[in-house]
């Protein structure tokens, strides 16, 4: 019996459960591997996917940025004050083609047209910041930003004193430019470790699964102890597993509290017959 085949069974399959309760632990446990492994390569395909664009549009921006950034400005911070060398408010408008892509609102529902306002000679104001259309504002002693729909703001007392121009932007972005690259073997490889240690993480989970599954069999008159309920849960986590990573790829909204933990108990109803405590047939 091949992977796929031993995966389309374990997601649902009566008689195939009442085989692999009469296996070792060994058994279920190779099985929970070789997927571990199947499951951490998908993760990793989707993950890569959906990091290109990322990695494509830093390496179009950042060039672009520093052409955006102003020749005039010149921002310092000393002892957690901010200070410039222009006339303020001083407004940094959002490029058209930024602007465009985006096109973003504020918590007021006012339309963002400034990527930042610097403003460091008058008092914070909530009807002001709001009245500037940007999505951050530097004060004389914060600075402030919209972050999930609310206005954060951080102080400028933990920063270290530093002084920023132009020249220091294109400096930063010369070092980051060829690092960019690196980021794809680094996700690539950090998805594959990922996705296999969701898997194995499930593990610890399935502790209290078992249990879950032991309730179930309880119900349906299955003697099965908590050792079996164990070895069963490796294989019937399978259908949870797809589920969740699927939905939750697709939108974090569609899945919810014990919604794996649902999927597992659905997935004991239907695979557990009454028959398994007799069963001692061999898997393939």
């Amino acid at each position: 019996m091949n992977i796929f085949e031993k995966i389309k069974n374990a997601i649902y399959n009566p008689k195939y459960y009442s085989e692999v309760v009469a296996k070792p632990f060994s058994y279920s446990f190779k099985y929970l591997l070789i997927f571990a492994l199947l499951f951490a390569l998908a993760f990793t395909i989707v993950v890569t996917i959906r990091f290109i664009p990322i990695v494509k549009f830093l390496q179009e921006k950042i060039p672009q940025t520093v052409g955006y950034f102003p020749q005039e400005l010149v921002i310092s911070i000393k002892d957690g004050k901010a200070s410039t060398n222009v006339q303020e408010p001083y407004f940094m408008k959002i490029p058209d083609d930024y602007y465009k892509s985006s096109h973003q609102k504020s918590p007021d529902g006012v339309y963002i047209e400034n990527f930042a306002v610097i403003n460091t000679k008058d008092k914070f104001d909530v009807n002001t910041f709001f009245s500037y259309k940007t999505a951050v504002l530097l004060t004389q002693d914060s600075f402030v930003y919209f972050d999930n729909g609310k206005i954060s703001i951080t102080p400028l007392s933990g920063i270290k004193d530093f002084t920023l121009n132009k020249d220091k932007v294109a400096g930063f972005a010369n070092v980051i430019q060829p690092l960019i690259v690196l980021f794809y073997p680094i996700v690539f490889v950090g998805a594959y470790i990922g996705g296999f240690f969701v898997i194995l993480f499930k593990m610890a989970y399935l502790l209290f699964g078992a249990l879950l599954i032991w309730i179930i069999a309880k119900i349906k008159g299955i003697k099965m102890g908590y050792k079996k309920s164990y070895i069963a849960g490796m294989q019937l986590m399978t259908g949870a597993i797809i589920i969740t990573s699927v939905l939750g790829a697709i939108s974090p909204r569609l899945t919810f509290a014990f919604f794996f933990s649902i999927l597992l108990i659905v997935s004991a109803f239907l695979n557990l017959r009454k028959e398994i405590a007799q069963s001692s047939a061999p898997v393939a």
